[in-house]
């Protein structure tokens, strides 16, 4: 799917108070953004930094100086004029790329109407500057009283990763602790489903796997609503952990979490519309039996017609990894241990499908395809 360029041209004046227009120029990154009260982090810099930039170059105009603002795939530029009263921002050009709805392009909107003040003329946003070096803190406020709040350093906490489920709480019951040596998690990606247009997720139980879209909102709080769930069918699964995460996680009248990402980024909280909370950590509940770094696999071209060509490293290639195909409906399709980084799929007919990896460490990955 092509994406759409267009070029906005906004002409929007935004004013707010300044003492000095050196406290000002330099980089800042965006921390997060306060609306309505509700504090949204800026967890989606895996695209493209949040930032905000002024300077002072020898080639702006005299009494204008340049701006600039990267913002989830779509930057903005244009110039400013300071005095010790207040500062002008003039956002003449927006360059826009379609995003889609990847978490990064929800969160841009969000960013952009306060940094533009929802398209309104001589909007006015008051201006602080807290801390010193690289404590700095500047928050630039309009006149409805949100926020945005940047420092001068980039977040690296990113909900678009790899979560390592660790506990599962559901009210009124016992907390369910996973076993250490399982492996369950669940895989935000910024891939884009061609057919629904929404992010695609994917994880793994005690041993099914499971694929599923999500969307990320900030309505009132900061929430990811699942759905589409499919989970592979094979029975493999001897406890009882499994079932119920793949119920929290598929249950549609009740999956719309609110998420948190707390311990300096390393867990996350997804709390559903029943007070379930499912918990995350960013690393196994036994990191030094599993490698996430080392086990690499994806698909070159997609769609496929006669094989399945991977783009993986000889080394793993040399190991005992088992791969299963299953139709979108979770039904086992083929199974077989990968010797090469092929897969002919050409009996197989036209449909969704997604191919689990699994490797003899329990490493395990699971990618989309469609076969023409």
């Amino acid at each position: 799917m092509k994406h759409i360029y267009t070029l906005i041209f906004l002409f929007t004046l935004i004013s707010f108070k300044a003492s000095s227009q050196n406290d000002l120029i330099g980089t800042w990154y965006l921390d997060h953004i306060i609306k309505e009260g509700v504090t949204h982090p800026n967890y989606f810099n895996s695209y493209n930094v949040f930032s905000l930039e002024f300077t002072n170059s020898s080639g702006d105009l005299p009494g204008t100086l340049s701006f600039s603002s990267g913002h989830g795939c779509n930057a903005s530029n244009g110039s400013y004029s300071a005095n010790t009263d207040e500062i002008i921002v003039d956002i003449s050009a927006t360059f826009a790329d379609d995003c889609y709805t990847a978490p990064y392009a929800i969160y841009e909107e969000l960013y952009f109407d306060e940094l533009n003040c929802n398209s309104g003329l001589d909007c006015i946003q008051t201006y602080s500057i807290t801390g010193t070096g690289d404590n700095q803190v500047l928050t630039l406020t309009n006149t409805d009283g949100n926020s945005l709040v940047f420092g001068k350093q980039a977040p690296t906490t990113l909900l678009v990763s790899t979560w390592w489920l660790h506990h599962i709480d559901i009210p009124g019951n016992p907390v369910i602790d996973i076993p250490e040596g399982d492996f369950p998690n669940l895989i935000l990606t910024n891939n884009i489903d061609m057919f629904l247009n929404l992010p695609e997720a994917n994880g793994l139980g005690e041993c099914e796997v499971l694929f599923a879209n999500y969307f990320v909102s900030f309505n009132g709080a900061n929430n990811i609503s699942i759905s589409n769930l499919v989970q592979s069918l094979s029975g493999c699964a001897t406890g009882s952990y499994e079932m119920i995460y793949f119920q929290i996680l598929g249950t549609e009248t009740t999956n719309f979490f609110e998420f948190e990402i707390i311990d300096e980024g390393s867990t996350l909280i997804l709390t559903d519309l029943l007070g379930t909370r499912l918990i995350f950590g960013d690393t196994t509940l036994s990191l030094d039996e599993y490698d996430e770094n080392r086990y690499d696999i994806s698909i070159l071209q997609n769609p496929v017609e006669d094989k399945l060509l991977l783009n993986i490293d000889n080394q793993l290639l040399s190991e005992s990894i088992e791969y299963t195909i299953y139709s979108i409906e979770g039904k086992q399709v083929k199974s077989s241990v990968l010797s090469s980084d092929s897969i002919n799929v050409e009996d197989m007919v036209s449909g969704v499908y997604f191919i689990s990896f699994l490797s003899e460490d329990s490493s395990a990955k699971t990618l989309k395809f469609i076969k023409k």
